[in-house]
């Protein structure tokens, strides 16, 4: 999909595609970790900032299948996070040392090393929500998404 920033010129090279087209591609070459998805954060870390200075612009209308896209990713990844959540917990492998050793490393390769699946997991997701923030920012719509998100926080608090 091409973009066109103002003036009819072409965009920047950075898309959406690209940076998830970059995260499949990490997938399919052996699944993300953490160095994966700093590359993929990197790319929509530009998305993010043309669209803040309005060198990426796209339509209401045009927007619309690709937040839902980035929509249904946030609620997979949502849904991963409560199917991985015994990932925090290291497992009962008896109380005699070597129980105990293979315990924590199996602990730190799943839930606490850099590249571990609650570590990548959690790191996918914010790329997510950054593109969510880009596409909103690129359709004008973000300011309004930011306000009634804090309405909503408000209504919590009290």
């Amino acid at each position: 999909m091409a973009f066109e920033a103002d003036g009819g010129q072409a965009a920047p090279d950075f898309s959406i595609g690209a940076a998830m087209g970059a995260a499949a591609g990490y997938v399919a070459a052996g699944g993300l970790n953490a160095a994966a998805i700093a590359k993929v954060s990197a790319e929509t870390e530009k998305l993010v900032s043309a669209a803040k200075s309005g060198g990426f612009k796209i339509t209401a209308e045009g927007v619309k299948p690709l937040l839902k896209a980035v929509r249904d990713m946030t609620k997979e990844l949502n849904s991963l996070e409560g199917k991985t959540v015994h990932l925090s917990q290291a497992p009962q492998l008896g109380d005699h040392p070597y129980g105990r050793a293979v315990a924590a490393h199996d602990h730190k390769g799943a839930a606490q090393a850099a590249n571990s699946a609650s570590a990548v997991l959690g790191q996918f997701k914010q790329v997510v929500l950054d593109t969510e923030e880009a596409l909103l920012r690129a359709s004008g719509q973000y300011e309004k998404k930011e306000h009634e998100t804090v309405e909503a926080l408000d209504r919590l608090k009290n």
